[in-house]
């Protein structure tokens, strides 16, 4: 059962909880959540190289971007996952533990 707000949006901890689901998960195609894996990977990486400075991000912004809208387009569940990447390699960078 999905919770709708009164304008018709889905509410925001019902996507989150989609997104974490285990079981969706499990009920997809092997390859797909390869390739899920894969955008997430190079979402992390384009992250790394947009902290680095004010032309690393302006090299990452376009297709950091465009990962973000094919996420957004793609299913709410895996655009939060997404930003939740965003925010952590951005705390892991600053931290020091990505090692490029």
């Amino acid at each position: 059962m999905t919770a709708h707000r009164s304008d018709g949006e889905r509410d925001f901890r019902t996507t989150l909880g989609e997104a974490l689901d285990p079981q969706e998960i499990r009920s997809r195609n092997p390859s797909a959540v390869a390739m899920d894996v894969l955008y997430l990977f190079t979402t992390a990486f384009f992250t790394t190289l947009a902290v680095r400075g004010f032309w690393p991000a302006v090299i990452a912004a376009t297709p950091l971007v465009g990962m973000l809208y094919f996420g957004w387009n793609s299913s709410r569940p895996f655009f939060v996952t997404q930003l939740v990447v965003i925010v952590l390699t951005v705390i892991a960078t600053a931290a020091g533990l990505v090692p490029i």
